[in-house]
């Protein structure tokens, strides 16, 4: 999508009087409808976000104990989210880091320093700045909504480091892997 920020933002504005209009005219018959014109709002408005932030958004990324990026992309399974380690092809090697699930952040960064996997001897889960289209996903019609998504398949070495997860400070913004340092938050 290479639409203007602007023209993004006029069109979400569109699809909520749309929603609205439909509203108006036939109450709650019309709730298909509404549903529809309210998602697409929020994936313009997402879109006009990373338009103007150079079509970049913040994802999670897994870092070595010396704060290095490392080849592997994050995934969602049937557990939880978990990074796929890669090779040097791109191609998934069949390790797999799983981030701590500890409420603790404290005891999830120290058993995340911990876990070793492959040649890989520990980790921090930190933030990069990725090219990101936006997309509506879900599970069901309840849980659908609008999504940054990476568009360079999960991992590239040519991404904005934000956070390499070498701190131990955290915000409950965006949970237990956001870091205060740099007025992130």
């Amino acid at each position: 999508m290479s639409a203007s920020a602007t023209a993004l933002r006029d069109q979400a504005n569109r699809d909520d009087q749309a929603a609205y209009d439909s509203f108006e005219r036939c109450d709650t018959d019309g709730a298909l409808s509404q549903w529809a014109h309210s998602l697409n709002a929020q994936e313009a408005r997402l879109q006009a976000d990373i338009t103007e932030a150079g079509g970049v958004a913040l994802f999670p990324a897994l870092f070595d104990l010396n704060g290095n990026l490392v080849r592997a992309k994050l995934m969602h399974g049937q557990w939880g989210a978990y990074f796929a380690l890669l090779d040097e092809r791109g191609r998934i090697t069949g390790q797999w880091f799983t981030p701590s699930k500890a409420s603790d952040a404290r005891r999830a960064r120290a058993a995340d320093a911990a876990r070793t996997v492959g040649d890989l001897k520990g980790g921090y889960i930190g933030y990069v700045m990725a090219p990101a289209k936006a997309e509506l996903r879900g599970g069901n019609v309840a849980t659908v909504t609008a999504v940054a998504v990476r568009t360079d398949s999960g991992y590239s070495p040519d991404v904005e480091i934000v956070d390499n997860g070498q701190h131990n400070e955290y915000g409950e913004t965006f949970g237990r892997w956001y870091a205060i340092r740099g007025g992130l938050i």
